[in-house]
Parts: C-alpha cells; structure tokens; sequence
C-alpha cells in the first residue's frame, strides 16, 4: 500500500522504511537489498543486530552506515512483480583537514602563503575562508579550498578560518595563525 520513496538519514541515526501490505494471505513477505535477504514475513534472515522489523513490516535501521546506503527492496513472492524500492542517502556531517596540520605557518614579508582546506561529508560541504579581526569582526575572502596570499606584509598576519557546512547538523570550523616575519623591527611587525 506504501509507495517507493528517497530517504535521507544523518550517519549514526535510525530510519523506519515503511511496507504496508493489505490483503497478504498466504504470500511471504521479503526485505531485500541486491540479492541479500534481509526478512522472510517477521523472521529476520540478516544477521546485522542493527535491522529489525517494526508496526508490521516496516524495516527499521539503527545507527545508519555509509554503507547502508542503497536500494531496498519490500516484496512479495507473488509472480506480479509488486516490489517497492525505498532508496537510502546517508548523510554525512562536514569534516576538515586543513594544510598545514599544525594550524599555524611562519612566512617571510613578500613570500607567497597557501592555505588549504579540504572538507569532506555528505553532500559535498561548501567551503568559505574568512579572517578573524579582533577590531572589526571577521572579513570574508574566498569560497574555495585554498587561500592564496601573495606579497604577505604585516596586515596578512593574523587567524584565518576555514569553515565548512553542507547543512547537515552544525558547520565546522578550523583556524589557522599566519605570522609574517620581517627583516627590520621597525619596517614591521607581527599581528597576533
């Protein structure tokens, strides 16, 4: 009586798919996906702890994998070809790896810095660089996964952020301390 439908779950959470059949008589009800059986009528033929038949014939999930990911299949063994295909997303939350790991990099004054940021998760996050200033708040620079600073002086010192966000749950963010060394004291100095 359900129709086939796209669920997306967060990774770690549970997912109900649903499989409402009226009138079943003497006919067996199946839970497959791909050529694995997960159910045969209310007997769990899986043997994953974390799959489990709920309000009739309704496959629950608990704490979703990425690689729960895919198509399953409610069916009944009736030669009529009545399947119903739920499809399962998994989303990911964003997470960061930023270059350098240490999170600070020292440059000379006039030299070249790249900072990189690579983000992973489902969907793929977008990426936005800002620069932290303890005057006049953060400043937005860039919207891709490096920063390129060219002929650095003492106004490139300071903290950049790095965040991340596919909306799924919270974004996150990495910061990263530039300092800009200078050959003469008085020429210039270093923001911290």
């Amino acid at each position: 009586m359900t129709r086939g439908h796209l669920y997306k779950a967060i990774i770690g959470d549970s997912i109900e798919l649903p499989c409402k059949v009226k009138d079943l008589g003497s006919y067996v009800l199946l839970w497959r996906r791909g050529t694995s059986v997960l159910t045969a009528a209310n007997l769990m033929v899986t043997r994953d702890p974390r799959f489990k038949l709920v309000e009739g014939y309704n496959l629950q999930i608990a704490n979703v994998k990425i690689q729960d990911a895919g198509d399953y299949i409610c069916q009944i063994g009736d030669n009529e070809s009545r399947d119903q295909v739920h499809t399962l997303e998994i989303l990911v939350p964003p997470t960061i790896r930023v270059v350098p790991q240490n999170r600070q990099i020292t440059a000379r004054k006039g030299s070249t810095v790249t900072l990189e940021c690579k983000a992973s998760g489902n969907p793929v996050p977008a990426i936005y660089w800002h620069k932290k200033d303890a005057f006049s708040g953060s400043s937005h620079l860039s919207e891709s996964p490096t920063l390129l600073l060219e002929r650095v002086d003492r106004h490139h010192a300071g903290v950049y952020q790095c965040t991340a966000d596919n909306g799924v749950r919270e974004a996150v963010h990495v910061d990263i301390e530039v300092t800009v060394l200078c050959k003469y004291l008085s020429h210039c100095f270093t923001l911290n």
